[in-house]
């Protein structure tokens, strides 16, 4: 029997040596035993984001998946929001409906590159560009402007077309309807077999992702984990257009704080209709966020009698202010994103301590 896959076997080798780069990444960078054990399982983590992104999406039926899941928040997101995939191609046509719901915001972004070429942000669809009727959407991406819409919103994509990524952010899980929505292809794409080509592709698209989310902390505004205690403002181009939407507007910092302190700040909101604050770990992974409070969205940060919210990071709630919970890790990273972008607000930082009791 012929075996040759020499492609596929070359790519997978690839992603073994990225994997295995990352690995090292990892133990170099944590500070920790807590951190290293978090760094290497965050690097399992995206290699399983990796393979939904690369191996197990069907570009023939394209569907959309969660990228996030209540273990699996890698890669900066928002925990106060949902984040759907669809891998697509730019020589096909898809169409996508749905419903809009009440959530606080929903943008569609189509993402282009595919293998080691760095993504880059083609077109961007949102919420405020929507259509709507009687609460319905329909987006038709395509290259070529067809004939008859039937109603929908047409969103030009490139030849190198790679996926959909839909944000939805959410200010109360309890109070707000979420969006709905669906893909299909219009034009047939037969069943063929898998090729050479095609698997050594997705498994160069794999080693590509992980490198990527892996060494967020070392890629994306790396200055801030040497001067902790600190924000930075930040455009969303800034922080990487592929990976960003261009109606936020984000200060990032980090925080490194003793077991009796708490980093406050204290923010002047600005009139928006959305804004977080998240923490994250060194590996900007979300602190979990469904057993620990450690994000809060504008719904439930209330002003004090002066007009300012006060968030105080901290291992434990010493009063300062709405307490986000860093579940005693000694640093990691703080984001504040706005919707709408909005002039930067007024936000300042202070680190305080717990004055021991009698």
């Amino acid at each position: 029997m012929t075996q040759n896959a020499a492609k596929a076997t070359a790519a997978w080798q690839f992603f073994q040596q990225m994997l295995a780069d990352v690995t090292k990444i990892v133990t170099e960078d944590a500070e920790t035993e807590r951190e290293l054990l978090e760094g290497l399982r965050v690097v399992a983590r995206v290699s399983s984001l990796c393979s939904q992104l690369s191996v197990e999406a069907d570009l023939g039926s394209p569907s959309f998946f969660d990228m996030c899941s209540p273990n699996r928040m890698i890669g900066g997101p928002n925990p106060d929001g949902n984040y759907y995939l669809a891998m697509i191609r730019g020589d096909r046509q898809y169409r996508i409906t749905g419903t809009r719901g009440t959530s606080a915001y929903l943008g569609f972004q189509i993402l282009a590159g595919t293998g080691l070429t760095p993504r880059r942000m083609s077109n961007y669809v949102s919420d405020v560009d929507l259509t709507l009727r009687s609460g319905e959407f329909a987006l038709v991406l395509s290259a070529d402007e067809p004939a008859d819409l039937d109603g929908a919103h047409w969103v030009p994509i490139p030849q190198d077309a790679s996926s959909v990524v839909v944000r939805e952010y959410i200010g109360d899980r309890s109070a707000e309807e979420l969006a709905t929505m669906r893909i299909e292809a219009l034009d047939p794409d037969p069943l063929t077999p898998l090729t050479d080509d095609e698997l050594a592709e997705q498994f160069t698209g794999m080693a590509w992702t992980l490198m990527k989310l892996v060494t967020l902390h070392r890629t994306i505004k790396p200055e801030l984990l040497e001067n902790p205690n600190e924000l930075l403002t930040a455009e969303a181009a800034e922080l990487g257009a592929a990976d960003t939407t261009p109606d936020n507007l984000y200060m990032m910092g980090t925080f490194r704080l003793e077991s009796d302190q708490a980093l406050v700040l204290e923010i002047e909101p600005p009139d928006t209709r959305y804004w977080n604050v998240t923490l994250e770990s060194v590996w900007h992974e979300c602190l979990e966020p469904r057993r620990r409070h450690s994000s809060v969205t504008s719904s439930a940060a209330k002003p004090d009698q002066d007009g300012k919210v006060r968030i105080a990071i901290s291992a434990q709630d010493y009063g300062f202010g709405h307490w986000l919970d860093t579940g005693g890790r000694h640093r990691g990273f703080m984001v504040l994103r706005w919707l709408d972008n909005p002039e930067p607000p007024a936000v300042t930082v202070s680190v305080r301590r717990c004055e021991k009791r009698a």
